[in-house]
């Protein structure tokens, strides 16, 4: 069973201050008994253990948590640390090729989708299509609770809305397209025009 938001958002708040610090390995509690892990990364990246965790769990050493598969790489506000929301278990030095699994994000014009820039960390940007920008993560730093949403939407099989919104826009058809009546269909999983 799923906490509820409003019982997430109390919780959260109760945890302990924090500092953001490179290469800490987090715990993400999904729900009472479910959690995944993470590694904070640099330039406020986060990157996500393709696992979940359920109950309390012994968790295996550092070395062994870095050794997971990532499924997701993403940039999160700097208080979802330092508040606590997202708790930090235990801490493995980073090593250049941790950072250089970092993958690029991108931006794109909105009224010309045409015009698109892909952002490496080590600070290259290169003007790209919109094509080029397929499978990597848009403009978004993410909050604690829209970044619980789409890690469980992902478990689950779903699409998650915040995850699609801010996918590279291919064509003037896709209802995203300059147009602020777009609405986040549930049953299709796909955005419309209203």
């Amino acid at each position: 069973m799923l906490l509820s938001m409003e019982n997430q958002d109390l919780n959260m708040e109760r945890r302990k201050r924090q500092k953001f610090k490179e290469g800490s390995i987090i715990k993400i509690e999904l729900s009472e008994s479910r959690l995944v892990l993470g590694r904070l990364l640099p330039g406020y990246h986060l990157c996500i253990y393709d696992g979940v965790f359920t109950g309390v769990a012994n968790f295996p050493s550092n070395e062994a948590i870095i050794s997971y598969d990532i499924f997701l790489y993403v940039r999160v506000f700097k208080d979802v640390i330092t508040k606590g929301l997202f708790e930090i278990i235990g801490f493995y030095d980073l090593v250049q090729q941790d950072i250089d699994k970092i993958p690029p994000h991108f931006e794109q014009d909105m009224t010309d989708i045409e015009n698109c820039v892909i952002y490496y960390e080590d600070g290259r940007e290169i003007e790209a299509m919109p094509e080029e920008c397929i499978g990597l993560e848009g403009p978004v730093i993410w909050e604690a609770a829209s970044l619980i949403d789409r890690i469980n939407d992902r478990f689950a099989g779903k699409k998650n809305a915040y995850e699609e919104l801010f996918k590279v826009i291919l064509s003037k058809n896709d209802p995203r397209y300059l147009n602020p009546g777009v609405r986040w269909d549930f049953n299709k999983e796909k955005f419309c025009r209203e």
